[in-house]
C-alpha cells in the first residue's frame, strides 16, 4: 500500500497554540553591559505589580541572558481587556530585584545586593485593543551596582553610604537615592553641564558603588595618580514612607513609557520629586576604590 506524504492541504487541525508577548523585559548590567544573569540558588526576580491602577501580582516567566516574559494570556490579559473597555490607562508596574536563595520570599537579608532594584511603569503597545505581536513590547532595562557588586582589581569605583540627620544625635539611612560623578568643568560646578562618568543608585541601606569606566581617566604622556571628580546626589522628600521590613514598598516608580530603551531605562533620571543636593568634591587615585567618609555624607 503506497503512503503519501503529509501535506497541508491533506491534513486537519486539531488545534492550534498561540503565545503572544506582553510585554518582554531583558535586565542589562550596566556597568559590563552584559545581560545581568545569576546561578542558582540565586536569582533575579521580574513581577508585575499593577495594571492600569489595579493591584495585579504576578510574576514573569524567567528565560536565558536576562531576559523576563509576561504572555497576554490568563489573569493578565482579562485585567488589560478590561482596562481596554473602559478606556483607562495601560500602564503596567513592575519590579525586579535579585535573590540569594530563589526558594525563598524578597527579605532584605535574601537581597544579594549586586544589583539595586527597581520597580518601572511601562506602557505596552497596542492594536486593535491587543499587544502588538512584535518586538514592541520588548524592552531593556539596566541594573546599577549594589554593594556586593564584584568589582575589577583595577576598578575606579567611589562608594558610601547616604545617611540623613534627624537632630538630637540620631541619623538614619537615606534608601534609593540616585547618585552622579562628573569630571569638573572650568567654571561653577553644575551637574547638568559636565561630564558624566559614572551613575549609581543607592540601596534601602543608602549604600551604593559608582563605577568610573576608563574613559574617566585623563590621557597623556604621564598617566595621573589621581584627579577630581564631583559627586552629585539626588535624595527622596524626607518625609517619604519607608519600612525596613519591607524596603521595596517605597522604591520610586519610574516611568519608562513605550520606548525600548532611553534614559529612564537605563536609570539615568533621577525619579519625579527627587531633590539634588549640594554638590561633594573628591581626589580619586585611579585605579582604587574610594571609600568616602560618612561624615560627608550626611545630609540634613
Amino acid at each position: 500500500m503506497a503512503v503519501s506524504a503529509l501535506q497541508m492541504e491533506t491534513t486537519t487541525e486539531r488545534s492550534r497554540v498561540r503565545h503572544r508577548l506582553a510585554l518582554g523585559v531583558q535586565w542589562i548590567d550596566a556597568v559590563a553591559q552584559l545581560p545581568a544573569v545569576t546561578a542558582p540558588p540565586a536569582a533575579w526576580r521580574c513581577e508585575l505589580e499593577a495594571v492600569a491602577g489595579r493591584s495585579l501580582v504576578q510574576p514573569f516567566e524567567g528565560h536565558t541572558q536576562g531576559r523576563h516574559a509576561l504572555r497576554h494570556d490568563g489573569r493578565f490579559r482579562r485585567w488589560l481587556d478590561h482596562a481596554v473597555a473602559q478606556g483607562d490607562a495601560l500602564d503596567c508596574h513592575l519590579r525586579g530585584h535579585g535573590l540569594r536563595d530563589a526558594r525563598h520570599p524578597y527579605t532584605p537579608a535574601n537581597d544579594p545586593r549586586v544589583h539595586v532594584p527597581r520597580r518601572l511603569s511601562l506602557l505596552p503597545a497596542m492594536a486593535d485593543g491587543a499587544p502588538l505581536a512584535s518586538l514592541a513590547n520588548a524592552r531593556t532595562v539596566w541594573l546599577w551596582p549594589g554593594a556586593a557588586y564584584p568589582l575589577p582589581a583595577t576598578a575606579t569605583a567611589v562608594r558610601g553610604r547616604l545617611m540623613r540627620d534627624l537632630g538630637a544625635g540620631r541619623t538614619a539611612p537615606v534608601p534609593w537615592a540616585r547618585l552622579l560623578v562628573t569630571r569638573p568643568g572650568n567654571g561653577a560646578p553644575n551637574a547638568a553641564t559636565e561630564v558624566p562618568l559614572a551613575w549609581a543608585h543607592g540601596d534601602d541601606r543608602g549604600e551604593f558603588v559608582a563605577v568610573l569606566g576608563a574613559s574617566a581617566v585623563p590621557g597623556g604622556a604621564a598617566l595621573p595618580a589621581q584627579g577630581p571628580v564631583h559627586l552629585w546626589v539626588w535624595l527622596p522628600p524626607a518625609a517619604t514612607p519607608f519600612d525596613p521590613a519591607d524596603p521595596l514598598a517605597s522604591l520610586p516608580v519610574e516611568n519608562g513609557g513605550a520606548d525600548a530603551l532611553n534614559a529612564v531605562l537605563k536609570g539615568q533620571v533621577p525619579p519625579p520629586g527627587y531633590l539634588l543636593q549640594a554638590v561633594r568634591p573628591l581626589q580619586l587615585s585611579w585605579g582604587q576604590v574610594h571609600a568616602v567618609p560618612d561624615a560627608a555624607l550626611l545630609f540634613a
